[in-house]
């Protein structure tokens, strides 16, 4: 079989996979569900609230963890369920669990949602966390190819480096993980270089330990921690997302702009808008984590255990934090303005997630109009509205500098101050608002 139909006939399965896991039926009537922020709680009190969560087993889906052991959401009111660490999840379960309601939300690759749209409307991605760059082709070491990177150094052209780059592959077999968020890459460069090849689908674990054992010559794994892992061990990494999207065709309307792979948080609707405020101080805690992974490695101490425990890895904080830096770039809440605000940019979401819509789309994976870019990521109207409460809690914490002000306000404003460090800009302009009052 070749790789256009391999493809095809893997995301139809994984269409009707996602299907049976919903129960069936047909495409629900088209509905403008678009977040509907609530309004910030009365009183100086922080609310309590849980949150049923979910990890899947990746670098960039478990730095959670961290903000876990130190306590992080405790300090927002948020407790996370089942306790201790909330629940461990794979791309074969997670989608079932948060359309049924046994997650409230979940680490996840948000493009992975869009299957349900063939039946539902209720999964929204409410964050992005980073980009995910890990997305690549190895080669086993004793081929001793030259890559991508190395060509573009030689001197050559885009077209010409990655056809050199992957000529190797043409006619063998790809390894490749079960996930269909490793298809558009394939496929693109499939399209780029003019190579086919025979895709064998292989969870990631299993695909390790063949590799380990020089059984496998080229692969494609899902996760990052994988794909770092063949790399310290030597393998030959012929071609990246970022060489694509580093030197491929340029502009809003580049054919690489679906591939385009978000990594970050999935909510089930139903949830979320019975739980707005608490959905915004979890990630308050999220943004807070992202800032202290970036000024304290070590911190990754922590989360490593973890990690290997539900990855098959065997990494020490120091890898961790490799894996993140070079696979996994995490993206804080300033930098979440590429996101959500810069509409000129390729990972601006109305521009990426068009065409991802499309491109599943075209796959058969969901209905051409089923959802809109605002319909499914949520995530950025939730960053415009704490945005929006740090530029009230600005304004209020400017017009108090300098004024001597009563205890109990200095102590509002000194907890206000607090929460406005740990990025709950809902909660400081709560407190800011009472100490100017």
């Amino acid at each position: 079989m070749n790789h256009s139909k391999r493809l095809r006939g893997l995301l139809g399965g994984l269409a009707l996979t996602a299907l049976l896991a919903i129960g069936g039926g047909a495409a629900p009537a088209r509905a403008a569900d678009v977040y509907v922020p609530a309004s910030a709680e009365a009183g100086t009190a922080i609310p309590a609230g849980s949150v049923k969560f979910g990890m899947r087993p990746y670098a960039d889906n478990t730095f959670y963890i961290i903000a876990m052991k130190k306590g992080w959401f405790n300090d927002v009111g948020i407790k996370i369920l089942p306790e201790p660490e909330g629940l461990k999840v794979t791309d074969t379960n997670v989608i079932a669990l948060l359309l049924n309601g046994q997650l409230d939300m979940s680490a996840e690759f948000c493009p992975l949602l869009l299957p349900t749209y063939k039946s539902s409307n209720k999964l929204k991605c409410v964050a992005f966390t980073d980009n995910f760059l890990g997305e690549a082709i190895l080669a086993n070491p004793a081929l001793k190819l030259k890559s991508f990177k190395d060509y573009i150094k030689e001197g050559k052209s885009f077209d010409e480096a990655i056809k050199l780059a992957l000529a190797p592959l043409q006619g063998k077999t790809l390894v490749g993980a079960p996930e269909l968020s490793d298809r558009p890459f394939e496929e693109a460069v499939s399209k780029f270089s003019g190579v086919t090849w025979t895709l064998q689908v292989l969870d990631d674990a299993k695909s390790l330990v063949l590799a380990k054992a020089g059984r496998e010559d080229f692969v494609n794994p899902e996760g990052a921690p994988i794909v770092y892992t063949l790399m310290q061990a030597g393998w030959t990494n012929i071609i990246d997302i970022g060489d694509l999207y580093n030197y491929g065709p340029g502009g809003l309307d580049s054919p690489i702009e679906h591939l385009v792979a978000n990594v970050g948080i999935a909510g089930n609707s139903d949830f979320v808008l019975k739980n707005q405020n608490t959905v915004l101080r979890f990630l308050s805690v999220v943004w807070r984590t992202i800032d202290a992974m970036g000024k304290d490695p070590s911190l990754m101490d922590l989360q490593a255990p973890y990690l290997n425990s539900v990855a098959g890895t065997s990494l020490d904080g120091k890898g961790v934090a490799s894996t993140i830096n070079i696979l996994d770039p995490m993206t804080s809440f300033e930098n979440d303005k590429q996101y959500y605000k810069d509409d000129k940019s390729v990972l601006y979401y109305k521009n990426a997630w068009s065409a991802i819509i499309a491109d599943y789309a075209s796959h058969g994976i969901m209905p051409k109009d089923a959802v809109t870019p605002d319909e499914i990521i949520w995530g950025a109207a939730i960053w415009h509205q704490m945005q929006d409460y740090k530029a009230k809690t600005d304004a209020i914490m400017s017009g108090l500098a300098g004024k001597t002000l009563p205890a109990d306000k200095a102590d509002l404003l000194a907890k206000a101050k607090q929460f406005y460090d740990w990025y709950d800009f809902l909660d400081a302009y709560r407190l800011a608002s009472a100490a100017a009052g």
